[in-house]
């Protein structure tokens, strides 16, 4: 229980100080959904996706693809 605290507030204090890094975003995969869902979101309703936040969740999400795969060829 007190992970889950400690990852809300995190998650909370990431937002807070401004747009999150490719980094904090591979860090916290809760973090990572989030901002996806919120760009996909956007995305549906035809508002702006081209945002520094939305970039990250996409290069966040390339990088953790890239390690599984080469996990699973090694």
């Amino acid at each position: 229980m007190k992970k889950i605290v400690m990852l809300v507030l995190l998650s909370g204090l990431l937002t807070a100080c401004g747009t999150p890094s490719v980094e904090d975003l591979i860090d916290d995969p809760e973090l990572l959904a989030e901002v996806l869902q919120e760009c996909s979101t956007k995305m549906v309703q035809g508002k702006g996706v081209d945002t520094d936040e939305c970039k990250n969740a996409v290069e966040a999400q390339k990088q953790m693809l890239n390690n599984m795969i080469k996990g699973l060829l090694q």
